[in-house]
């Protein structure tokens, strides 16, 4: 479970978040993998376990530290994106995508592969479906795992595109209204939108409303609270859909200095603490956000916050390193003291 958003400024600037919410750990607070931020720069050579290939533009995100899955991040053109599960994505053995002219790509390396491969959403529309997944599980360890995903990115001009690999292994496009969760797929999540299109920012109720002699009702605080009445609030992906998309487009217009901040205020309606879901009554393990993160697309910096500690990481985009790096990021309660 993750919820995605991007918002603009009032000069235009674009910001884009995600939460990542997983039943594995992240930052050794339970068995899983570790994500560092990965630097890339233009002209490596990615390792593919599928077949290598060589980075155009250089790029930052989250990824897992030891290989190239990169779940989001940004490159030094301004096109971030990131990955989300989505369970009605296919893959395609290599001879269907080859009799479908289909270039093949590993899923868990997609987004690695469109950050270092593109500049801006139209291009990325213009050449992606030369593209599909191959059904290849991906190799960690012993585990051999495939995880059925979609995508989401954005650039510096706000277009956005939402990316579902539903045709056999090959993809579908959206155009995007600034926000993705999970399944069901995209445009299923668009039509379901209509059923809220009474929520309103404005707090319509103010008097008390009179229903039969015996029952007279009084709105709570003398009416306020009741802007947006009636949005969902539980933390299924359709849920979780509706809250982002009618809160991130109803924002007061803000300044670019404001922009994470504001990332922030939606994001953390999505956000699911500890404990809340779990698979199965015997599971220790519970799915919920692991770390939040915004990327600031003028200035190429992410902000992110782990599950592990309040602090934030922040970094901007290296765009003249000749090496790949990894950062790891520092995990602390320590807040700013005023003494």
């Amino acid at each position: 479970m993750c919820t995605s958003i991007a918002i603009n400024a009032d000069n235009g600037q674009v910001f884009w978040g995600r939460t990542m919410d997983m039943n594995l750990g992240m930052f050794g607070e339970d068995p899983g993998i570790d994500v560092d931020i990965i630097n890339i720069p233009c002209g490596a050579t990615i390792a593919s376990q599928l077949q290598p290939w060589t980075s155009k533009y250089s790029m930052m995100g989250m990824c897992a530290a030891d290989n190239f899955n990169v779940f989001d991040g940004i490159n030094a053109a301004g096109l971030a994106g990131g990955l989300q599960v989505l369970m009605e994505s296919t893959h395609a053995e290599a001879e269907q995508l080859q009799a479908r002219q289909l270039q093949p790509l590993l899923g868990e390396e997609f987004v690695t592969f469109v950050l270092t491969s593109f500049s801006s959403v139209a291009e990325i529309k213009a050449h992606i479906q030369e593209y599909g997944l191959l059904h290849h599980p991906y190799r960690r360890g012993q585990q051999r795992l495939q995880l059925p995903g979609h995508y989401m990115f954005v650039d510096e001009t706000n277009d956005s595109v939402i990316i579902e690999p539903t045709d056999q292994g090959g993809f579908k496009l959206y155009d995007s209204i600034g926000v993705m969760t999970n399944s069901p797929e995209y445009d299923w999540h668009l039509t379901n939108l209509r059923n809220y299109l009474k929520l309103t920012n404005v707090d319509p109720v103010k008097s008390k409303k009179i229903y039969n002699d015996r029952l007279t009702l009084r709105p709570i605080e003398t009416g306020t609270g009741y802007g947006m009445f009636g949005l969902p609030g539980d933390y299924t992906s359709p849920s979780r859909f509706v809250r982002a998309a009618l809160l991130a487009h109803n924002l007061d217009s803000f300044t670019a200095a404001d922009g994470i901040n504001q990332l922030y205020s939606v994001l953390k309606t999505a956000m699911i603490p500890r404990g809340l879901e779990h698979g199965h009554a015997q599971s220790s393990v519970s799915d919920y956000t692991r770390y939040w993160v915004g990327y600031d697309l003028t200035q190429r910096q992410l902000y992110v916050q782990t599950c592990q500690g309040l602090a934030f990481n922040t970094m901007k985009l290296v765009a003249n390193q000749t090496e790949i790096t990894r950062t790891t990021l520092k995990i602390s309660n320590d807040a700013i003291s005023l003494n």
